[in-house]
């Protein structure tokens, strides 16, 4: 301050000096007012922001900061940047800081901080550094706290990974189709099924899997899927890269975004097998109900058959043989065998029918077969059977009758001659082989065509009763062997191509280690006189049955139904003049049959000799008849030479 200042002058100097004190603390004042606002302001927001030095020592940190990490004022104080961050990303955030001390931007920057109390806070943030004469004095950083993001980021990586092996390692068939019908996603049962690795399925679309005959009925399922986004059922059948059709069964839906598809998701499940033993069961109950109209008619019908064939026996045994007679009767006893063979095929489905078995070589049954109804024709059998082959336990009745049904479709099957194939092998089958029988030692027979082959269309039906795609024939011959297959434990299937030919494969329980016993010669001449006891209910068959008997020299009496048997049985005890034989026909409609009879009668008298007879020839009680006490089994019609045999079986 000027010493010659007047004192005037110098009050006013102090004045002025005074105002502009006041002025500069009221700009004080306003300025720490804004700075506690904006301290305020920076504490209340819910990122994390500090501010550092140049050496990475702490200068400022909100509340938000604070409470995030767990440390106090007094801890900040005692660190720097890098301690707090997380060892992993140490080297990315130093380079980082190196380049924000440059004068470089980071628009954005993700790394770990580590709390206080050890937890790793993922944090997302801009920072920026200030500078003052192109040195830097400090670095402001913001960050949001990313863990809990990050968290459900995480989870969902997880849970998308568990529904990805869900479905990778499920066993149904899981597949993704875009809207053009491109595969996006096939899981690993899918492409195991199919044949395709995952490079060649997104190559395919799915009609390139769709069998040919399915193709239309697809084509309009598919656009109803990619138009409404209900769950829709799907049937079909899909071609494996190997050429094999699987039947798939399963659902699907689509997916829409803004009405449009997005993708279509698919979960089929293989259903070749199942639909195969549903239709075995189809053509079981088929033929069970034809077996319950078949049965009936048959037994009256071999009833009618006892009494034309036993009469031709008998007027066959008073004709000569140079008479004109004689060759009509040999022709209507071979019009009568025929019928019988009919009578035997619908008997085969008969209701709990099964066949009269025994040990059977089967090389001579099956060359017998087949070369007798090839006599005359055009085409010949070329036999490859194992050297030492099984021998099965078998109805040589029925089998002879598969043998020759097989051979003769054969052959209607090559109109201009060929030769059909038959083999005939050892088989063993393992657990789970075959979804139809059970693991053992079978016998595998083959009978394979060059014919003209069956059509697609009708491969599932050929074994169905009365199906026949031929202007002649009665449609059994299929049905039939497949009836009787069945019967005998075991299982027929066919292969067919058109133009190619056909083969049939069956295979039969085998029996090990079985030795031929030598038959037994009986003398069918020789009989002695025997007094028999005749029960059946048709008056028919006691008179042919008491003809033939008489014939021989044997005398008889008859009765019409178990008790009447029974009666005269005891009587004839009692007489002291026995039946040596009973000849019992085993069902009485409306009366006591054959089974309940030789109860009965062995309850008398354990030593009876008694004789099962029936037109049901494949009731169960005729293939196992010793189980229920019986000496020999009499299936009708019978002729002169069976009855005098069964006499002289029971006698002996």
């Amino acid at each position: 301050m000027p010493a010659n200042l007047t004192p005037e002058e110098l009050l006013l100097t102090i004045k002025e000096l005074e105002d502009k004190n006041r002025q500069l603390v009221q700009k004080t004042e306003g300025l720490s007012g804004e700075l506690d606002r904006y301290r305020l302001l920076i504490d209340s927001a819910s990122d994390l922001i500090h501010s550092v030095t140049p050496e990475g020592a702490f200068l400022y940190t909100n509340q938000a900061w604070r409470d995030t990490l767990g440390y106090t004022e007094e801890d900040i104080r005692q660190l720097s940047l890098m301690d707090i961050v997380d060892k992993k990303c140490k080297g990315k955030c130093e380079q980082i800081f190196n380049c924000l001390m440059k004068g470089d931007k980071i628009d954005r920057n993700t790394t770990t901080f580590i709390a206080k109390n050890g937890d790793s806070v993922f944090v997302e943030g801009r920072c920026s550094t200030h500078f003052e004469n192109g040195r830097p004095l400090f670095m402001t950083g913001i960050f949001r706290n990313m863990s809990d993001q990050t968290r459900s980021e995480l989870a969902l990586l997880q849970s998308e990974k568990r529904y990805k092996d869900l479905f990778e390692n499920s066993s149904d068939l899981i597949q993704i189709v875009h809207p053009t019908g491109k595969f996006l996603y096939v899981n690993r049962a899918w492409r195991e099924t199919f044949g395709y690795n995952q490079e060649e399925t997104a190559a395919l679309s799915i009609f390139d899997l769709i069998a040919a005959d399915c193709q239309g009925h697809c084509q309009t399922t598919f656009q109803q899927i990619i138009s409404d986004p209900k769950l829709h059922y799907i049937d079909t059948v899909f071609n494996t890269k190997d050429g094999r059709q699987v039947i798939i069964e399963g659902n699907a839906i689509c997916n829409f975004e803004n009405g449009k598809p997005i993708f279509t998701q698919c979960i089929f499940r293989d259903v070749t097998e199942k639909k195969k033993m549903i239709e075995e069961l189809i053509k079981a109950q088929k033929l069970e109900s034809l077996g319950v109209l078949a049965g009936g008619i048959a037994h009256d019908f071999n009833n009618l058959l006892t009494a034309i064939l036993g009469n031709i026996s008998l007027a066959k045994m008073y004709a000569k043989p140079q008479d004109i007679i004689t060759d009509y009767l040999h022709k209507t006893e071979k019009a009568s065998i025929r019928a019988q063979g009919l009578t035997k095929q619908l008997l085969t489905f008969s209701k709990g029918g099964a066949p009269i078995k025994k040990v059977t070589p089967l090389t001579e049954l099956i060359k017998d077969s087949t070369s007798f109804v090839l006599r005359g024709s055009k085409v010949k059998c070329d036999y490859h059977f194992d050297q030492n082959l099984w021998a099965v336990e078998a109805d040589e009745g029925q089998l002879s009758q598969v043998a020759q049904n097989l051979v003769i479709n054969a052959s209607q099957a090559m109109p201009d001659g060929g030769t059909i194939t038959i083999l005939a092998t050892n088989e063993s089958l393992a657990l789970n082989e075959s979804s139809s029988l059970p693991p053992g030692n079978y016998i595998k027979l083959i009978f394979q065509d060059h014919g003209t082959g069956i059509p697609p269309e009708h491969l599932s039906r050929i074994f169905d009763p009365y199906f026949s795609s031929k202007s002649t024939g009665t449609g059994l011959g299929l049905a039939i062997s497949y009836s009787i297959i069945k019967s005998h434990g075991g299982l027929i299937t066919v292969d067919s191509e058109l133009g190619q030919g056909t083969t049939f494969s069956i295979l039969l329980p085998a029996i090990l280690n079985h030795v031929p016993q030598p038959e037994k010669q009986d003398n069918l001449h020789n009989i002695v006189a025997r007094k028999i006891l005749i029960m059946d209910d048709d008056q028919t068959v006691r008179e042919i049955a008491a003809a033939m008997l008489t014939f021989i020299g044997c005398s008889f009496e008859e009765a019409g139904d178990g008790i009447e048997a029974i009666s005269r049985y005891i009587k004839a005890q009692k007489d002291s003049v026995p039946f040596d034989i009973v000849i019992m026909d085993l069902t009485i409609p409306g009366g006591m049959g054959g089974k309940e009879a030789i109860a009965a009668l062995l309850a008398l008298d354990p030593q009876a000799r008694v004789v099962v007879s029936s037109g049901y020839a494949n009731d169960p009680i005729m293939a196992s008849y010793k189980d229920y006490g019986f000496y020999g089994v009499l299936p009708k019609p019978f002729k002169m030479d069976e009855l005098c045999k069964v006499i002289a079986t029971a006698i002996n």
